[in-house]
């Protein structure tokens, strides 16, 4: 198969196609490309507060079950 057959051919996805003829140096070049952060809004702000407060009870709520335990 060519690479002639290969862009017309429907069962590879452009991704997939992008990355079949990039040679290793240039695909590797391609995939260091840094990405910017995303701006987050209020409420997943709100949400992921909300997830690192739970975690650090819940982490709180394990070793106090722990020392219990070892009494």
């Amino acid at each position: 198969m060519t690479l002639k057959d290969d862009a017309t051919d429907p069962a590879i996805t452009q991704k997939d196609f992008v990355t079949h003829v990039l040679e290793q140096d240039q695909l590797s070049q391609a995939k260091k490309r840094p990405v910017p952060r995303k701006q987050l809004r209020g409420i997943e702000i709100l949400v992921l507060w909300s997830l690192r407060i739970y975690l650090l009870f819940m982490i709180a709520v394990v070793v106090y079950q722990v020392v219990l335990s070892m009494r």
